[in-house]
């Protein structure tokens, strides 16, 4: 079993609930369903799962429910389980497939004698806007892949080496040298896995990149698939399948900006704008978009237009890559463009941390990677370096050196220790995850 961190916010909640409701999203195989069954299994003495998706007639069952305890007992019968008033979980698993599901969900809830967990791909909750609801009635968690700490975990890392790394961090001093050699060779190995859970539990258990490719592929084609069920419209379908097809190659320009144009010579953002809100909602691709203007509020020069599109899975990503990537990656080639497959990684920790990304781009300044606001107020720089010239920044040294513009953290992300030259610090590329929102 994977320890996930997502799985404190399902305890806190079991703790706090004070009969609210909790509604798990994100994308397809993130471990969703995994971890409500380990929270039945070590906390409540029944366990009540309808996984809609994969009982068609549990769909039909739920739809002809008159009242709430009419649709309670059917609820029961669906999960042939004797229901213990108190002790129970019911866990409804995929719910974008039972509209029907959504409307009582409200009515659910108000039960007293359950508790209820929802699980649902934001593929199909277009039409649900959980923000809808009452306050204080339904908490509401995203679930990404693992990111590179929990990946750590996996690999059988001690925490408390990875709570001296973050001190480091903190205190901006250099790791200590086998420390720093285990967690760089840790993250090339990330960056061929991702953090897809099936996909890390298959190379924990067999050490096999053939192995682990098969189970990365087996969810490239779910997406595609899933994009095909959920977009009625053929021809947004198309559009949606082309954009998230062409992820790969358009990162893997040295301008990593998304060009409408090489999909098709006359197309513009508007002919794609669906595109791609479709496959951000869906939690399958990472949209970064460009600011004008590095100051915060970030959202105010925000320009949707110009964005950069990353996979939500850096294993995805290199899984699509041609030739020998998976050796070339683990030997630290030259050959590969590590800066596309870097900055992918980096896109995937800061949305797992609860950052929206951004990057900045003028033609004056050049281009920043990713410029990040904090919760607190203020913006943070973050360049991703993936050579030996990484103290070369030109673009973030004209854009230090411009006037009426501050910032709270200026941080370049390299295979490089920790160290600090003016008013940048180089920090090792694992520690991408110990950035605070």
């Amino acid at each position: 079993m994977l320890e996930r961190k997502a799985f404190n916010e399902l305890l806190s909640w079991r703790r706090d609930r004070a009969s609210r409701g909790l509604l798990i999203t994100g994308a397809r195989q993130v471990g969703k369903t995994t971890l409500v069954e380990e929270l039945a299994s070590k906390h409540y003495d029944a366990f009540v799962e309808i996984n809609f998706y994969e009982n068609p007639r549990a769909v039909e069952t739920v739809a002809g429910a008159r009242d709430s305890a009419d649709l309670f007992m059917r609820l029961s019968v669906l999960g042939k389980t004797e229901i213990i008033p108190g002790r129970t979980l019911v866990f409804l698993d995929e719910i974008q497939e039972c509209e029907d599901a959504l409307t009582w969900l409200k009515f659910l809830v108000e039960r007293t004698d359950c508790d209820y967990v929802f699980s649902g791909s934001r593929l199909g909750l277009d039409s649900f806007d959980p923000r809808s609801l009452p306050v204080g009635f339904l908490q509401t968690i995203t679930m990404y892949p693992l990111d590179f700490e929990e990946f750590c975990w996996a690999e059988g890392i001690p925490k408390s080496a990875l709570a001296q790394v973050r001190d480091c961090f903190k205190r901006r001093e250099p790791v200590p040298g086998y420390l720093h050699d285990l967690l760089i060779d840790s993250f090339y190995k990330y960056v061929l896995v991702g953090g897809l859970p099936h996909a890390v539990q298959v190379f924990e258990d067999t050490k096999s990149l053939p192995n682990v490719r098969a189970a990365q592929s087996q969810v490239h084609d779910l997406y595609a698939y899933d994009i095909a069920k959920y977009v009625g419209d053929k021809t947004e379908s198309r559009q949606i399948r082309m954009v998230f097809d062409a992820i790969p190659g358009q990162l893997n320009e040295q301008n990593k900006r998304f060009k409408y144009t090489r999909l098709g010579k006359n197309l513009r953002f508007a002919n794609l704008e669906t595109a791609f809100d479709w496959l951000s909602h869906a939690g399958v691709a990472l949209a970064v978009k460009r600011v004008a203007e590095p100051l915060f509020p970030l959202g105010l020069h925000e320009d949707a237009s110009s964005l950069k599109l990353y996979s939500n899975d850096v294993g995805l990503l290199t899984s699509q890559l041609v030739g020998d990537v998976g050796l070339d990656i683990l030997n630290k080639r030259s050959c590969i463009n590590f800066g596309s497959i870097f900055e992918n990684a980096a896109a995937q920790e800061f949305a797992a941390h609860g950052f929206e990304s951004r990057y900045y781009n003028t033609k004056s300044i050049g281009e920043i990677d990713f410029v990040l606001q904090h919760k607190r107020g203020g913006v943070a720089l973050c360049e991703i370096k993936s050579g030996k010239d990484y103290r070369r920044h030109s673009a973030l040294n004209n854009l230090l050196a411009t006037e009426n513009y501050t910032f709270d953290e200026v941080l370049v992300f390299c295979d490089a220790n920790v160290s600090r030259v003016g008013r940048v610090d180089y920090l090792p590329i694992y520690m991408l995850g110990f950035v605070e929102a």
